[in-house]
């Protein structure tokens, strides 16, 4: 009886640790974190009539909210720190970072059209 035990308790374990993993890296203060480094890279990356055109805050009430304000001609730039980015970020944040990407093309085709 013992010996069915202790793999159900390991398994448990693993599978505990690996949600707690995945949810913080969905906090709001590792969002934060990664959206200064990719506000600070894109700036740094984009020319210098462009720099003033990348902005991102976060709400102060909902913190998990964030505004990316940025011209269309700097998306390039920003997507390009974004993939730079994304293989250092942990597992969750780097998903959270490729559904931004696919918004801000979808808000490019949108105004595309």
């Amino acid at each position: 009886m013992m010996f069915h035990e202790k793999p159900f308790n390991f398994a448990t374990l693993r599978i505990g640790t690996g949600i707690n993993k995945l949810k913080e890296g969905l906090d709001p203060e590792i969002l934060a974190y990664w959206y200064k480094r990719i506000e600070d890279k894109a700036i740094e990356s984009a020319p210098s009539h462009l720099k003033e055109k990348i902005h991102i805050t976060q709400d102060r009430i909902l913190w998990m909210k964030f505004r990316v304000d940025i011209s269309k001609r700097v998306v390039p730039y920003v997507m390009q720190v974004i993939d730079e980015y994304i293989p250092m970020m942990p597992y969750s944040t780097g998903l959270y970072f490729r559904r931004v990407q696919q918004i801000l093309i979808q808000e490019m085709n949108k105004e595309l059209r």
